[in-house]
């Protein structure tokens, strides 16, 4: 008789799943990457032969064979919230204090004492009697008494390194993008980015194209597998599969990604589930979000999720620790700041955590962060390395920007081969020299700087640098910047800027801002797309973006620009036509004039053509909003000359007569007042708005945008690494937003 298909098919998908286990979670595979692919083969040939048989969740469907359209961003079911950040141990040691005194049962008891204290005192309060003097005196001998054994508990607690009845844990920092999966009785159904914490990118059919994240999970343990199961963790690029894609990429003619974490993002935010797929992007448990309540029931700590965890299938560290006190978890830090260069993923620090699900419990949330959890950081690496030349870029106002270009040298755990210079004082302040060996350094984030020069190891005859004097694009004229002279001497250099108009560099840069965030915001027209269009010949001005579909085969021709690309490139070109004048005068690269300064402008003028009959001194004169400043004079000069010559006239005659709003729309000028009386302040890294655009939207809606928190103050929105804001203001007792929360406020009728 023949092979019954489904029984091969079942055979092989169990097998399949069983090596994948052995490999991401068990980390003992039996078989060889050559094997592995054989069988998955072998399944997806038999697959074809029955396509009836096909399920969701068969080892071969990882890889949609259609690309994705977007992401859309959807909520989550229970917030994902960010870690703070310590750089070292006396940090730690208050951090562990205080999750000490919140938890410890002696401290917990000390506690109740003084309550009743003070509620025998309360009984007498405003009596003027013997009784109540002795009452009061009582009082005041047990709180010093009280006080001395509270003391001397904690200084005992200190001694042994604040213990916690349920301990603590420690985890390698993984570098690299958080995730929430979501499986219900044992499918992954979605995966959503962090965002900002309450919603996140839908990334489902990439995230599925990743081999360690098991599309079922093992029914086996000793905890059933919960019906809902939210597992977050991190999915990072190995630095074998780093140094191979930067390979590719710079053999392809492109810049090579900036570290691991970068290259993940990116990777996570193709439209094609296949790249995603040849990238080798792995995953590790670190949390987790909603749980059924049944399981929920049986575990009650953070190490032990994490056992179940693995016994359902799900890649976690085996570098995770449970330690008893703070004094195990720093041996742990210390002892693993040794190791983590030899590990095949980048890793930035260690987070320590309160093991106890009840403590976490108790302890509860911050407006941004968990109270039982905190991420020791390692100090910023340093790497000596060679400058071999140095780039000089131009930007959307015509800027020379010096980039460092070095002998590609590693650290921390990214290949480094590019450094920003900022300018050319920062050059001579440091006295750079091409041929130097110089000390670079990468702290804690994503571009590296020239620290020093090694000046004993300078070779002998190297030159000083020479700022160019021509633009290094399109060997125009350069005009310099100097700061403000005194005492009769000439200032400081600031910048050169290329003052040809026409220079193909400063077109680029100017679409790329023109179409950017909090500009004109033209959805489906970023960098990569700019610079497709401008290498193509469809774009060279603003005016040109607006009669791009005009063009529209021309366009389909691009590579990876299909019908529905195409289309949400048009319809994000037709919706910027309403942005206003304000976001106009912010997105055209005016020197000097931003996003503040063109809204404090549009909202004064209120159209280009009553700003246009301005002077420079009359734009320079009035006061914004009865405030008592206005706009600078170096603003109100750069916005007159452009308004004035012949490219800004040509510019807003291109912009009228593709038919773009150059107005201030009533809109923008705080007609809603959902705001109006509300002082509001905006602090931390946000994601759903730029700084200027949230502050706009205060505005807009009739609020006030403050700088500081005071008591005065109705609002904090707080982003990602809010820091002595986000602390006074809870400290004020002032209402915590984050970004969801204030959209939220601003969307209610």
């Amino acid at each position: 008789m023949p092979e019954d298909p489904a029984k091969t098919i079942e055979t092989l998908r169990q097998e399949i799943r069983r090596h994948e286990r052995l490999y991401y979670v068990d980390a003992t595979p039996e078989i060889s990457d050559q094997e592995f692919d054989l069988l998955l083969k072998e399944l997806e040939e038999v697959e074809a032969a029955h396509p009836e048989l096909i399920t969701a969740d068969s080892p071969s469907q990882r890889v949609s064979g259609q690309p994705i359209d977007g992401f859309e961003t959807v909520p989550h079911a229970q917030r994902m919230y960010s870690i703070d950040n310590t750089y070292n141990v006396e940090d730690l040691t208050k951090w562990a204090k205080r999750c000490f005194e919140a938890l410890d049962p002696r401290l917990v008891e000390l506690a109740s004492e003084s309550i009743a204290i003070d509620n025998q005192e309360t009984e007498v309060k405003g009596q003027r009697t013997a009784e109540a003097k002795a009452v009061r005196e009582k009082a005041n001998l047990q709180r010093e008494a009280l006080a001395s054994r509270t003391s001397d508990h904690l200084d005992a607690a200190s001694a042994h390194g604040y213990p916690l009845p349920g301990g603590y844990v420690t985890e390698p920092k993984v570098d690299g993008v958080a995730i929430s999966l979501r499986y219900e009785n044992g499918l992954l159904t979605q995966a959503i980015t962090r965002g900002d914490g309450t919603h996140g990118d839908d990334v489902t059919q990439n995230v599925r194209a990743i081999r360690s994240i098991p599309l079922k999970l093992s029914a086996v343990g000793k905890v059933p597998l919960p019906a809902i199961l939210e597992v977050r963790g991190e999915i990072f690029m190995p630095q074998s599969e780093f140094v191979r894609l930067n390979e590719v990429t710079v053999a392809a003619g492109n810049e090579p990604f900036a570290n691991p974490r970068n290259s993940t993002a990116g990777t996570l935010k193709q439209l094609d589930p296949q790249i995603v797929a040849e990238r080798r992007l792995q995953f590790l448990a670190h949390g987790v979000g909603e749980m059924s309540a049944e399981a929920a029931e049986q575990i009650t700590s953070h190490s032990e999720f994490l056992q179940h965890a693995a016994s359902w299938g799900i890649p976690t560290n085996p570098l995770n620790q449970r330690c008893e006190s703070l004094r195990e978890a720093i041996d742990e830090i210390e002892k693993f700041e040794d190791q983590r260069n030899e590990l095949a993923y980048a890793v930035d620090g260690v987070v320590v955590k309160v093991d106890s699900y009840a403590a976490q419990q108790h302890m509860g949330f911050t407006s941004k962060a968990p109270r039982w959890a905190i991420a020791y950081k390692y100090a910023a690496e340093q790497a000596e390395t060679t400058l071999l030349e140095v780039q000089w870029q131009v930007g959307k106002t015509g800027k020379l920007t010096p980039r460092a270009k070095m002998e590609p040298v590693l650290v921390a755990g990214t290949t480094v081969q590019h450094a920003t210079l900022h300018n050319f004082g920062e050059i001579t302040r440091k006295d750079i020299r091409v041929g130097d060996r110089v000390i670079i350094e990468k702290a804690g984030e994503i571009i590296p700087q020239v620290v020093r020069v090694v000046k004993n190891k300078r070779p002998d005859g190297l030159k000083e640098m020479k700022a160019p004097e021509a633009c290094p694009e399109c060997a125009g004229e350069v005009e310099i910047a100097f700061s403000s002279a005194s005492d009769g001497e000439t200032g400081r250099e600031t910048a050169r800027y290329c003052i040809n108009a026409e220079c193909p560099a400063q077109l680029r840069e100017r679409l790329i801002h023109f179409a950017g965030r909090g500009q004109m915001d033209i959805d489906g027209l970023g960098e990569k797309a700019v610079e497709q269009l401008t290498e193509a010949g469809l774009i060279g001005t603003f005016g040109d973006v607006f009669s791009l579909h005009e063009r529209r085969e021309e366009v389909l021709k691009l590579e990876r620009m299909g019908e529905k690309k195409a289309d949400n490139l048009f319809a994000g070109i037709v919706a910027a036509k309403d942005r206003g004048l304000a976001r106009v005068l912010a997105s055209l690269g005016i020197r000097h004039v931003g996003s503040t300064s063109g809204r404090i402008i549009a909202e004064h003028y209120g159209t280009l053509d009553a700003l246009s009959k301005a002077t420079a001194e009359d734009i320079q004169s009035f006061k914004a909003n009865g405030s008592e400043s206005g706009i600078g004079e170096e603003i109100a000069k750069s916005l007159h000359h452009f308004l004035h010559s012949e490219r800004g006239q040509h510019v807003f005659a291109e912009l009228k007569e593709a038919g773009v709003d150059l107005t201030m729309p009533q809109t923008e000028q705080g007609s809603t007042q959902k705001l109006a009386g509300k002082s509001l302040v905006v602090t931390g890294k946000l994601t759903r708005y730029t700084r200027e655009e949230i502050q706009e939207l205060i505005r807009t809606h009739g609020g006030r945008a403050a700088s500081s928190v005071s008591k005065s103050t109705d609002y904090l929105i707080a982003g990602e690494k809010a820091g002595s804001k986000l602390t006074k203001a809870e400290q004020l007792g002032v209402k915590v937003l984050n970004e969801a929360e204030f959209h939220e406020i601003l969307q209610d009728t």
